[in-house]
Formats: structure tokens, C-alpha cells, sequence
């Protein structure tokens, strides 16, 4: 049986940083938030490997091979619910879409709907991994459109005994770029479109409070809490740099929420950001920034199946690859457009 956590990472941060019980070492709050921009840079200069200590990439590496040679198909089954497993539950824990937005099970026969609180807005509906129209709403509910998202990963016969590295770790990063990231793709691509319908969009040199205000500020207007801000990974050099943003900000000191994307609290705004993803994984440009309304006032994802995994071969077209083919089935709306504004640097 093999280790299910097959996305654990090891952060190479700089010594002292992060101290045995998996705290950010630091003597005052201001220190604290310099810390965590030092593990930001570290990210950014690639400072991840993955933890996979030898004897675990043995037993991945049998696993593998044992599962080839099963002739039943039942172990590479196996291998591919694993996958399927650390990919879904990354994606609850990581996944921009569903911090931002409500969630939304269908059962078999349950058609997707979300509810609309305040009618006479702006709403905007995913029709595919990259379609957002927009419409005026003025009933009680919105029934986004369903599509897939899917992923292949595939492994080359010849990679198995070739490849040094953790090679199942290395397919659950493919799977993670075409679920969570394409996820993710689809939200930041309805957030733009609603962004600038019913706020201001905001441009700016350096992000300052006042900024943060405004933005706040136009959302708050509208008698919508202001519950999260996402952040591009550079936006943290502005914030920490500043006396009032200091002042202001609850960071969090456990290093393992912090690579998570979850930064702390903000005046009750909630500070979120992909900059401890992997570059293939990073949803943000540089300098963009969101502030987002609570969930029920956003929008939602209609999830109509959990992540399935199918096991594929390319044998049939003469290509020595095995692997498996995942998808999942929802549907995706921000059903209010002043719940939602948008910051860019210039």
C-alpha cells in the first residue's frame, strides 16, 4: 500500500525561519511578516523539492511496477484513486474557486441552481472551462451552464526506470495544473469580466491602505462584507513595507497555513494568495489584487460528480503509456458583480 500524500512539499527556507513545531520564528508582528515575505522569495526562486525520502520512492516505484504487471487492472485502479484522492483534497484546501465561492453537491437528478440575494444585478455564468456571459438577474435563483474538467496523466513505460524522481508526485502535479488551476482559471476569468460591471477597477504604482480602503469600500457599499482579498505574490512587499498596513494586519504564524495560500486577517478581510505555488500552478499576474464579498454574496460552484479516474492506455495507438483519464462535471456563476473588485498594477 502505498503513502496516499503524494503532494507533500519540503520548503528549502532560509535557516531559523521555521522552527521545529512548524512556527514561523519571530520576535515581533512586523518581523513576522517580513519572515513570511522571506519564505514568499523563496518560492519565487524555486525553493521547493519534494519530500519524498528515499524509501518512500522505493515503495512508489514497486507500486508502479507491481501494478503494471497486474493483469487484472485492479492495482492501477488503486494508483489512480490515489491521485484522483490527493488531487480533490488539494483542491478543497488550495483551490482559489472554492475559498471565494459557495459549494454546491448535486444529487442525481438535482438540477444546479444558486440562489441570488439581491436581485437586479449583473451575474456572470462559465458555459465552458472559458466561457463567462453575462446577464441581468432579476429572479431568485441562476442555473450555470455544466462543464468538465479533465485531466490525463500519463506515464511513458521507459519513465519508470529512467526517471529519479518521485514519478506518481510528478503525475499528481499534471493532474493539479488541469483540475485545480483550470478551476481557478475559470474564476479569475469570471472575475475580471464582473469586476468593472458595477465597481471601479483600480490602478495603481504601489498598493497602499488607501487602496485597500477604496477597493474595500466599494464592495462594503453595497451592504456586502468585504470577506476576502486575493493577492498576487509581490502585492506582500507593498504591505509589509507600509506602517499602517502593519498596523492593521493579524498574520498567521503556522507555516504550514501560510503555504496554503492563507496569510491572515485584515481589518476582518481575509488575506489569500497562490504565491507558494508552484509557477505551473500560479493563477495571479503579477500585481493583481481582488476583493471579494462573502461567499453567499459572490457566487457558487455546482459540483455534479466528485473527481472520477478511469484508467487509459495508448497501447492501441503504439505508444507505451499508461495512466489514467480524470474529469469532474459543475457549473460556475458569480451571480453579483458588486460583489467583486479588481486592483491592477501599472
Amino acid at each position: 500500500m502505498i503513502n496516499p500524500y503524494l503532494g507533500k512539499k519540503k520548503v528549502h527556507v532560509r535557516n531559523g525561519i521555521v522552527s521545529d513545531n512548524g512556527e514561523i520564528n519571530a520576535s515581533s508582528k512586523v518581523d513576522l511578516m517580513k519572515q513570511i515575505g522571506k519564505i514568499i522569495e523563496d518560492h519565487q526562486e524555486g525553493g521547493i523539492v519534494q519530500a519524498t525520502p528515499s524509501e518512500l520512492l522505493a515503495e512508489r516505484r514497486e507500486a508502479i511496477k507491481a501494478a503494471l504487471a497486474d493483469k487484472s487492472g485492479e492495482q492501477w485502479v488503486v494508483l489512480g484513486e490515489v491521485l484522483g484522492d490527493e488531487i480533490r483534497t488539494t483542491l478543497d484546501r488550495e483551490g482559489f474557486a472554492r475559498k471565494l465561492l459557495v459549494y454546491k453537491p448535486l444529487d442525481k437528478g438535482e438540477v444546479g441552481r444558486l440562489r441570488v440575494r439581491q436581485k437586479d444585478v449583473v451575474a456572470f455564468m462559465a458555459t465552458t472551462a472559458a466561457g463567462n456571459p453575462q446577464s441581468i438577474i432579476r429572479q431568485s435563483y441562476v442555473y450555470p451552464p455544466e462543464f468538465y474538467l479533465t485531466a490525463s496523466p500519463l506515464i511513458e513505460i521507459k519513465e519508470i526506470d529512467s526517471n529519479p524522481g518521485d514519478i506518481l508526485a510528478e503525475k499528481y502535479e499534471d493532474g493539479l495544473e488541469n483540475i485545480m488551476v483550470a478551476e481557478d482559471k475559470v474564476f479569475v476569468t469570471l472575475a475580471n469580466a464582473a469586476a468593472g460591471t458595477s465597481n471601479d477597477l483600480f490602478y495603481f504604482n504601489t498598493f497602499t491602505p488607501a487602496t485597500f480602503t477604496q477597493m474595500r469600500t466599494q464592495v462594503a457599499r453595497w451592504g456586502i462584507p468585504a470577506r476576502y482579498a486575493v493577492i498576487s505574490y509581490d502585492i506582500w512587499d507593498d504591505i509589509i513595507s507600509d506602517a499602517n498596513f502593519v498596523a492593521w494586519f493579524d498574520p498567521v504564524s503556522q507555516h504550514s497555513i501560510v503555504t496554503e495560500g492563507y496569510l491572515g486577517d485584515m481589518l476582518g478581510t481575509s488575506i489569500i494568495t497562490d504565491a507558494f505555488r508552484d509557477q505551473n500552478l500560479k493563477v495571479l499576474e503579477a500585481g493583481q489584487v481582488y476583493m471579494c464579498g462573502a461567499p453567499q454574496t459572490l457566487g457558487g460552484i455546482t459540483q455534479r460528480t466528485d473527481l472520477a479516474s478511469e484508467p487509459i492506455n495508448k497501447f492501441a495507438d503504439a505508444s507505451p503509456q499508461r495512466g489514467w483519464f480524470m474529469y469532474q462535471v459543475e457549473g460556475m456563476a458569480l451571480v453579483n458583480s458588486r460583489a467583486i473588485c479588481r486592483g491592477q498594477r501599472i
